[in-house]
């Protein structure tokens, strides 16, 4: 018996699953952005309720993860009380939100932070203290080092997306 043809849009969401559990999303998370990528437009949670045949409350709770994490972007439209989403298309763009945004809320705040926790502990006498502060010191310099590779990981992605436009 032959199975059922799917179009090309079927395929890719599979395939879109796939690569989001493998990346360590859940189910229905990994079903909502291949649902949201493979849509050229915004989707209220309605919608993906009826696409994902998952109920409005788990969309709703699994949207509002992926949207803290930067995945996907809430929208409201005027005159409307619906919260719609939308997914980057351009792969570059969406890599680079992700990037600044680690940069933003991570990398900027540890910077500010450690420096003053490494010198308030580096009094202490004790051998646990010593090695609880090598840590955090190891910590730092790593910190530090990511924020070189993401600057120029950044600064790689924007020369490359110029190339293209020209």
């Amino acid at each position: 018996m032959m199975s059922a043809l799917k179009s090309p849009k079927q395929e890719f969401i599979g395939l879109m699953i796939e690569n989001c559990k493998i990346s360590g999303l859940d189910e229905i998370s990994s079903e909502i952005i291949a649902m949201l990528y493979a849509e050229p437009r915004e989707i209220s949670l309605e919608e993906l309720s009826k696409k994902t045949r998952y109920s409005l409350s788990a969309v709703c709770t699994a949207a509002k993860l992926i949207e803290r994490i930067g995945l996907i972007k809430r929208i409201r439209k005027p005159g409307s009380k619906k919260a719609y989403f939308y997914m980057e298309k351009d792969m570059s763009v969406f890599s680079l939100d992700l990037m600044k945004r680690n940069y933003e809320k991570i990398i900027i705040p540890t910077k500010q932070k450690l420096p003053s926790i490494i010198e308030k502990y580096k009094k202490e006498k004790s051998e646990r203290s010593r090695q609880e502060l090598k840590i955090i010191e190891n910590y730092y310099k790593e910190v530090l080092v990511s924020e070189e590779i993401i600057k120029n990981i950044i600064e790689m992605v924007n020369k490359m997306r110029n190339k293209l436009k020209k």
